[in-house]
């Protein structure tokens, strides 16, 4: 049994040193196969990796467009809605003024005593004299308020030689109105604005060309400086 065991080994060995050196070489070939396979795969695996395209994740949601209102169009509506509200603000501004200038009232409730008369001579009860007489007067009690026939600007106050103490008021389209033998100290000065039916006065007894009247109040009217009739004006 030895004997076997001695023929089985050297059979072995005999193999071994006829064939080792194929069994070697295979072994290094399937090494160098296996390492081949090895990094050629992680090459493929790295060049794959590299090619995918890269995941971008949103982190903030997307504005839709038609919700925002560029700052140069914001500006642009907000001047145009202001332009809008000064222009409809200037419309009531003059209608307000043309209504205000429409308004007429007489500076005195008295009857007339004397009327406008330019064209004709009429008599003077102070100077006993036949002359024009560029106004109408209007009978009052002395000290009864006098007011501004309609709105305007109080354009002078002074004392004048022959018709006293006297307020002129300039007016839309021209007209000045014009306030004499009034008391002393108006009560408006120039530069004021007034509107129709403001006091602007007393009536006094200063004008010395019409002293022998009784108490009442010299009205007269120009446009552009002419004298016109003050029941025009009034009326």
């Amino acid at each position: 049994m030895q004997n076997n065991e001695n023929r089985k080994n050297g059979s072995v060995r005999k193999f071994l040193r006829e064939k080792g050196y194929y069994i070697v070489l295979f072994l290094c070939l399937a090494a160098v196969g296996i390492s081949g396979y090895v990094f050629v795969s992680g090459a493929i695996a790295e060049k794959n990796a590299l090619q995918e395209p890269a995941l971008s994740v949103q982190t903030q949601a997307a504005v839709p467009q038609t919700a925002q209102k560029p700052a140069q169009q914001t500006a642009d509506t907000t001047s145009r809605e202001e332009a809008a509200q000064e222009t409809a603000a200037m419309s009531r501004d003059e209608e307000v003024r043309a209504q205000a200038a429409a308004v007429r009232v007489w500076p005195v409730s008295g009857t007339q005593t004397h009327a406008y008369s330019m064209e004709a001579l009429s008599w003077n009860e102070t100077t006993h004299d036949w002359r024009t007489h560029d106004g109408m007067d209007l009978a009052a009690m002395a000290g009864e308020p006098v007011m501004a026939a309609c709105a305007g600007t109080v354009s002078a106050v002074y004392d004048d030689e022959y018709f006293g103490t006297t307020v002129t008021i300039a007016h839309e389209d021209g007209y000045t109105t014009r306030y004499q033998n009034l008391a002393a100290m108006p009560a408006v000065t120039v530069g004021q604005r007034v509107s129709a039916g403001q006091t602007i006065g007393a009536v006094g007894a200063t004008a010395m060309l019409e002293i022998a009247q009784e108490p009442h109040l010299h009205f007269a009217v120009t446009r552009n400086g002419v004298s016109v009739d003050p029941m025009e004006f009034l009326d």
